[in-house]
């Protein structure tokens, strides 16, 4: 996400990408709705008639208002599918011309075409309550609303308070969200009634901060969806944008160094994205990208060393609590509910079951307030179980933010355990570094440890 749309405000910088929730409500409109018939209009008036004893292509242009030769094309089309034939009357149809005649299946297709009828249907919906209009989401991606209170998303605002009334919605645009869900078949001719689920619920979305390079100009777009849209931005904007939100944007905080050489041999942060943009692009079918001189070899201490964004972090943090083989080791200020959901205490558990030894460290002051209880609750617990393989410290004080797995070693500014639900919504870009090199991991896994330690609470 960060790739795709780093660029689409000129003049400003992609400075995050936060969780949100659009409040939405579950809806079931009652509704008079006919499901459109298999068989074309044309067809079925030609067969309706010739049942009603109109056995020529003139005697049903004639009734139908149309040409007649286009009443002989979809003949043809019946002769051509069985439902009509030519034949001449019958003892018992004596007094009949020779004429158009329902064949067995004829009559069938007749029946089934004049069957089809207007019923009573509850329809499911899902209603916008930040445009107050109904939407094309799936209900089964809503979520409770206090589920997103308690992972800290950001709750978007709505157009009004209040239940949806029955007026709120037309048949028309019923029938038209139908449409874009790809249900061509049913028309609805009459809404009845809307009854509303009592439960809140919330649609999971994406806000994009963007920033100018003094920190002052802030715009958020929204990701519904996967895409960006303009009417949740615009109806934003109207609620007073990034403001209203309590978003603000800080200066970057300093980057820990590496040491001298390390320095020397970083791939920088821009090089590293556009790289990025073109692995990206060239997965995506995009002409791949020209090739360019052959890139000087500057990493002769490590496999890799290369700058991390803000955005990589998680992947990064998510890559080792699926894939370390032989160790873990995370230093964070801060811990909250956000990051220690159940997938991550899961992956991390599985980790410790296939032999990986776990080190979890945190402490930023004594009364901390920004660290969650409840996540610490459940880190304990975890360590209380495994007690040989896992440990959880608390720190009396800590700035590092560090994390080692196997082979690699990141430093940066960035907290691990603590990026999301941050209630101050004052948001910086994150920079660090990574290195991917056993004797450089060895050597900093063994520091780090030595220094929690030493910093026991």
């Amino acid at each position: 996400m960060a790739l795709r749309f780093h660029n689409t405000r000129p003049g400003l910088e992609l400075i995050q990408i936060a969780d949100a929730a659009l409040p939405v409500a579950r809806i079931t409109a009652e509704v008079l709705a006919q499901d459109s018939k298999d068989l074309p209009l044309m067809e079925e008036f030609v067969l309706r008639l010739v049942e009603h004893n109109v056995s020529s292509a003139r005697g049903i242009a004639g009734l139908l208002g149309l040409p007649e030769n286009m009443v002989e094309r979809t003949i043809a089309v019946l002769f051509g599918s069985d439902d009509l034939k030519w034949a001449r009357p019958t003892a018992a149809d004596a007094d009949r011309a020779p004429g158009l005649r329902l064949t067995d299946k004829g009559h069938l297709t007749a029946q089934k075409a004049a069957a089809v009828a207007p019923v009573r249907v509850n329809q499911p919906l899902v209603y916008d309550q930040m445009l107050w209009k109904v939407a094309p989401y799936d209900r089964r991606t809503t979520i409770p609303r206090g589920q997103a209170e308690e992972h800290g998303m950001i709750m978007l605002p709505v157009a009004q308070s209040g239940p949806v009334n029955d007026g709120a919605i037309t048949a028309a645009e019923i029938t038209a969200l139908l449409r874009e869900n790809g249900n061509n078949k049913r028309e609805v001719l009459q809404v009845k009634g809307i009854s509303q689920a009592p439960a809140r619920r919330v649609l999971p979305v994406k806000l994009l901060v963007y920033a100018d390079p003094d920190r002052t100009d802030v715009e958020v777009g929204i990701v519904v969806d996967g895409e960006l849209s303009q009417a949740h931005e615009l109806a934003l904007i109207g609620h007073g944008g990034a403001k209203a939100l309590g978003i603000t944007v800080a200066p970057p905080p300093e980057r820990p160094l590496l040491d001298p050489d390390l320095e020397k041999a970083r791939v920088p942060l821009q090089e590293v994205t556009q790289h990025r943009v073109e692995q990206a692009a060239f997965q995506l079918g995009a002409q791949a990208p020209t090739p360019g001189p052959p890139a000087v070899q500057r990493r002769p201490q490590a496999d890799e060393i290369r700058a991390i964004g803000v955005f990589e972090h998680p992947d990064v943090l998510h890559d080792a609590l699926t894939n370390a083989r032989r160790r873990i080791l995370i230093i964070s200020p801060w811990i909250k509910n956000a990051i220690i959901t159940t997938d991550f205490l899961s992956n991390l558990e599985r980790r410790v079951n296939q032999g990986v030894k776990v080190d979890i460290a945190y402490g930023y002051e004594e009364n901390d307030t920004k660290t969650d209880s409840a996540s610490v609750r459940k880190l304990t617990n975890l360590a209380d179980r495994y007690r040989d393989k896992f440990s959880f410290t608390r720190l009396k004080s800590t700035h590092a933010k560090v994390l080692v797995y196997d082979d690699v070693w990141v430093t940066t500014s960035f907290n691990w355990l603590s990026f999301k639900g941050d209630p101050e919504r004052t948001y910086r870009m994150e920079e660090g570094s990574l290195v991917r090199s056993r004797q450089i991991a060895d050597t900093q896994y063994t520091r780090y440890l030595e220094l929690v330690s030493d910093h026991r609470r």
